[in-house]
């Protein structure tokens, strides 16, 4: 999968603990603390970095099969001894080995990302309790790929990660994209890819409201799996960012009601309000792109506190036009 998060999480001692992360609070439940959850992990990178030969390459190929054929696109190629021809001259540029030096270093504490990533996972087992805990793998590609994720096996682009902080960037990638990608937001995306195993989309509708929700779900559940992941490492935004939708939200959504952009069915106006984009011009040269999806989140939290609903009925829910109507969302700027 193409791409596009800040605490450590401690023992919770009893019951629901508060506590402080930055300007935000979390809760952690005592309940998801029993669950076991460990994720293996095999770091890529300090093989890779060791090709000499075609058959080095060919022979690690090989005892990564699911990697080579989903994350390097080995299945693109007639055989792996093309891919692998390829692969060697690249691994051996002195700009890999660059990345992967900068990559070690960058994630040297891996362990407490992957702790993370447990956490989450607790939360996951417990809702769904047949849900299976992948292994992780994580690699440098040259900025080739970023992340691959299936029930069984994640793979993560530690170089992709390094966003902003490391010597090279990705060509195909502006950067107001880029300054996402950190060390802390590896567990956020990976949930937010997982969250959409779960998330029934309505797609009945077709309309900008729909899209809105139906996102608005996908950051609703990562946030339950992450309490003490801050709301703008989830969405992608800068603190500013942040700030200027919650103080503006008021503004923001009279501007969506007044030009009755809800019920819009065009795609390419859609976008203009939930896709990628630095600011969304049509309301403000300062306002965050993906604005319709973080209102959408916020339409989604005032229906899970207005409601009884269980996070697997809300995941299941394909009705977003009902998920409006009952969460009687009508804001007010906060600051």
């Amino acid at each position: 999968m193409k791409l596009s998060y800040i605490t450590q999480f401690l023992a919770v001692i009893t019951g629901i603990v508060v506590w402080s992360c930055g300007s935000d609070s979390c809760e952690v439940n005592d309940k998801y603390q029993s669950i076991p959850i460990d994720i293996p992990v095999e770091r890529l990178e300090e093989q890779t970095r060791n090709f000499k030969t075609v058959d080095d390459v060919l022979l690690f190929l090989n005892r990564n099969r699911t990697m080579a054929d989903f994350f390097l696109d080995a299945k693109q190629y007639p055989n792996d001894q093309i891919l692998a021809k390829r692969m060697l001259p690249l691994f051996q540029e002195p700009s890999i080995d660059t990345l992967t030096n900068e990559a070690l270093e960058y994630f040297k504490d891996l362990d407490v990302y992957v702790k993370q990533l447990e956490h989450a996972y607790q939360f996951v087992k417990y809702h769904y309790p047949e849900t299976k805990v992948p292994r992780l793998q994580t690699m440098v590609s040259g900025l080739y790929n970023d992340l691959y994720i299936s029930d069984s096996l994640i793979v993560v682009g530690l170089d992709y990660l390094i966003g902003m902080n490391g010597s090279f960037h990705p060509n195909n990638i502006p950067k107001y994209m880029v300054r996402r990608y950190m060390r802390e937001s590896m567990a956020p995306i990976i949930m937010s890819f997982v969250s959409n195993e779960f998330n029934q989309i309505d797609q009945k509708h077709g309309t900008l409201l729909a899209d809105m929700v139906n996102i608005g779900k996908s950051y609703y559940f990562v946030k339950q799996s992450m309490p003490c992941i801050p709301d703008s490492l989830i969405i992608g935004y800068t603190s500013e960012e942040m700030r200027l939708a919650k103080s503006n939200q008021e503004v923001i959504w009279a501007n969506f009601i007044e030009n009755e952009l809800l019920y819009e069915t065009d795609h390419f106006m859609k976008n203009k309000f939930v896709g990628e984009a630095p600011n969304v011009f049509e309301i403000s040269e300062k306002c965050p792109g993906r604005i319709g999806a973080w209102i959408g989140w916020q339409i989604v939290n005032k229906y899970m506190e207005e409601n009884d609903v269980t996070i697997q009925e809300l995941m299941a829910e394909t009705d977003a036009h009902k998920i409006f109507q009952m969460s009687k969302y009508k804001p007010k700027n906060t600051r």
